[in-house]
């Protein structure tokens, strides 16, 4: 049986609502990715640094706690970044969900 235009239409909008939750996850994921491993190796690295000096040093709290705080910021840099880095891997990681939500669209409609 043929699908009017109409009926595609709407079939067309509950796939695209339904994505958006899946999108807006999968934009948090990439922040989350994008923290950990850019931010949170750049912060490390910038801690076992040989270019320190004893002003504003933190002492013993701060070297017991430097890891926790760079988790953190980490993940705070990895949320706030949607430009950059964080932008493009979400762009091309959002067009391949696209694409996958199509075929498999696809696949449903010949069973």
């Amino acid at each position: 049986m043929p699908l009017n235009d109409a009926t595609r239409m709407s079939e067309i909008g509950v796939a695209r609502s339904t994505a958006r939750p899946a999108l807006g996850q999968l934009r948090e994921a990439t922040g989350r990715v994008v923290g950990s491993v850019f931010y949170g190796t750049m912060l490390k690295m910038m801690r076992e640094s040989s270019l320190k000096s004893q002003i504003g040093h933190g002492g013993r709290g701060e070297e017991a706690f430097a890891g926790q705080l760079d988790g953190i910021w980490a993940e705070r840099l990895g949320e706030a970044s949607h430009r950059g880095l964080g932008e493009v891997l979400y762009r091309h990681l959002e067009r391949q969900q696209r694409l996958m939500d199509a075929v498999n669209g696809a696949k449903g409609d010949g069973a």
